[in-house]
């Protein structure tokens, strides 16, 4: 190689580095998800946390953050509850035996219950088509008090063609804190306050239970939303149009998770 031609390589490898471009400035990091966005995605795994009862978005001091819910403590359990999920704080409240609280207890978790299941525990057959297929009753606390309506969604994500929705109701009244069972099949609900139920992907009004193929249980998610609105929905709504309705009015919302198993 000739010492021009050398001259003319190291011109060039000085050309494309500069101290301009080696002292880039660093990126700012990624905004952080809405806390709603990563509840949904972290919820089903906190609630296979053993003695977890139920999960829920909450405040810790001035900020939002995550709220899991145990019956127990046990090392397992501490070992494995992440401290922080995607820069929001992850509170556990241990309860003990599940009993009924003071509506005036402050601080709570909004949180799910069924007098029928426990949380990750088998629905039973009566609210599946198996049997009656009534819908189970349900109880919730904690709610914020902003909250002026709330919206239900049952769904079952191990469907073998996606996700299954089995129940949408919204336009709950902020003054409830529980469903009857067998809550009637009709467009509207005046014994819950003029709430609308939706359309579930049987392609029926109100509520369809569990249904699966035979073969592994399935999961079945009761998520229920508080929301500062009232939504601009009619009956016959599905869980999309809900889900649209519902961005930017979502204040807290709590899940509860039970699983059915077809009989052979």
């Amino acid at each position: 190689m000739t010492l021009r031609r050398a001259a003319v390589l190291l011109l060039g490898a000085a050309a494309l580095w500069s101290p301009a471009a080696a002292q880039e400035p660093p990126r700012p990091p990624a905004p952080m998800r809405p806390i709603a966005e990563v509840f949904a995605a972290h919820s089903d795994s906190l609630m296979r946390l053993p003695g977890v009862v139920g999960v829920g978005i909450g405040r810790c001091g001035d900020a939002p953050c995550i709220k899991v819910i145990a019956a127990y403590s046990s090392p397992e359990l501490t070992a494995r509850l992440p401290k922080r999920l995607e820069g929001y704080a992850v509170e556990l409240q241990v309860t003990g035996p599940i009993t009924a609280r003071a509506p005036s207890e402050a601080n709570m978790a909004f949180t799910l219950t069924s007098p029928a299941f426990a949380a990750g525990a088998a629905i039973p057959a009566k609210h599946t088509c198996d049997g009656s297929d009534l819908s189970p009753a349900l109880a919730w606390s904690g709610a914020p008090a902003a909250a002026k309506t709330f919206a239900l969604i049952v769904d079952d994500p191990d469907a073998p063609a996606g996700t299954w929705v089995h129940w949408v109701l919204l336009n709950l009244t902020a003054t409830l804190d529980a469903l009857p069972e067998n809550v009637p099949r009709t467009e509207t609900l005046p014994q819950l306050g003029g709430a609308a139920q939706g359309r579930n992907d049987f392609r029926r009004i109100g509520y369809g239970g569990p249904c699966p193929p035979p073969g592994k249980p399935h999961r079945y998610f009761f998520k229920l939303y508080a929301l500062d609105a009232v939504l601009p929905l009619e009956a016959g709504a599905t869980k999309a149009d809900v889900e649209r309705a519902m961005k930017g009015h979502t204040l807290a919302h709590a899940e509860l998770m039970g699983i059915y198993a077809r009989r052979r």
